[in-house]
């Protein structure tokens, strides 16, 4: 096996690739790269720039003509670097960076390590026209990380720098470019670019979107503590919407109350009416507000408490909205056996009318 095809296999193996993915990534067939890594052939000039950008090294190792003392001077800068995140001394992790930048070009990991270092620096500067020139400055080196890095996650992370920036110079337009080229896989959500490149109503909407869904996840982890949800749902739903137009909550606030009731049967099967009739007829008015929206006059309708008042829901579009009313089974859950002892006091009666 010649030195430049151990050098491919070795590289090959440590990120964990296939002969076929890097044949993929060289636009070529495995069969060429196995014959690489058996010394049948060696690669063409053109293929060793992609090969060392794929593999994040520097030509002198991928050619074998490295003495060690490259890889030594590496782990020195990469250690160097580290250290700044004790120290917090951000000028000296910049110089780290540039000297690393200079002495491995091409390595698109020590590119976008600088590229963050002078985005994160740009806020220093109180002169404005520095501050932007510094900000001008991080943007080329994310462009170059994007434009040339073949490793998705490193593309992901300089999307996000770069969309960024471009939000915070104003230039959306450009930003939307970037955001359309974020790879499938990468650790770095749409939502986390999206931010960037939004702005005006569709931003305040994203974010509203986003703070429901967090709410909508701390109400179903709650679900699973039926000794607090019921109560500690109801005063998140009220401080998030406090005028109590609760559109789609109206249906989690029913489904909450009527865990409650049925946890207090479960812990005392005759508690009296006084404990369950004012839950049941807050189930009541929770049903009656769904049903009214869903049933009765189903469209589209809009939150009006600040936190989510550019959100709009189109009940005809939702599962179920043609199936049973929420009063409808109401009043089959009222007729369970657990309520007979409830049957003859006034205050249930009242609720089956």
């Amino acid at each position: 096996m010649n030195s430049i095809g151990k050098k491919i296999k070795e590289y090959r193996q440590k990120n964990y690739m296939t002969q076929e993915q890097l044949a993929s990534r060289l636009n070529i067939t495995f069969q060429t790269v196995s014959k690489w890594e058996t010394g049948v052939s060696s690669p063409d000039l053109s293929l060793i720039i992609p090969l060392t950008k794929i593999f994040h090294i520097s030509a002198d190792e991928l050619l074998g003509i490295c003495d060690g003392t490259n890889d030594q001077r590496y782990e020195e800068l990469k250690q160097a670097y580290e250290h700044t995140f004790q120290t917090e001394d951000f000028a000296e992790r910049q110089r780290i960076c540039e000297l690393a930048v200079s002495e491995y070009p091409g390595d698109m990991k020590w590119l976008s390590n600088l590229a963050w270092v002078v985005s994160n620096r740009s806020f220093e500067y109180a002169d404005e026209e520095k501050y932007a020139a510094e900000q001008e400055k991080a943007i080329k080196l994310f462009d170059d990380v994007v434009k040339n890095c073949q490793d998705d996650i490193l593309r992901g992370y300089a999307i996000q720098g770069i969309t960024q920036l471009l939000g915070w110079r104003g230039r959306k337009n450009e930003a939307r470019e970037y955001a359309e080229m974020l790879p499938e896989q990468t650790v770095i959500t749409r939502d986390a670019i999206l931010e960037n490149v939004l702005e005006g109503d569709e931003l305040i909407l994203f974010k509203q979107k986003r703070i429901k869904g967090h709410l909508e996840a701390a109400l179903w982890d709650l679900s699973l503590m039926p000794e607090v949800y019921t109560d500690m749902m109801q005063k998140l739903v009220d401080v998030m919407i406090p005028d109590g137009n609760y559109v789609e909550f109206n249906h989690r606030l029913y489904y909450a109350v009527r865990k409650k009731v049925n946890y207090l049967l479960r812990q005392e099967p005759n508690a009296s009416a006084e404990q369950i009739c004012p839950l049941l007829e807050q189930m009541k008015e929770y049903a009656a507000a769904y049903d009214r929206i869903v049933f009765s006059n189903p469209g589209v309708y809009k939150y009006t408490a600040p936190w989510f008042d550019h959100i709009e829901e189109d009940t005809r579009e939702w599962l179920g909205n043609e199936g049973t009313p929420m009063i409808c089974e109401l009043g089959e859950y009222l007729d369970l056996a657990q309520f007979d002892h409830l049957r003859s006091h006034s205050r249930f009666q009242s609720l089956k009318g």
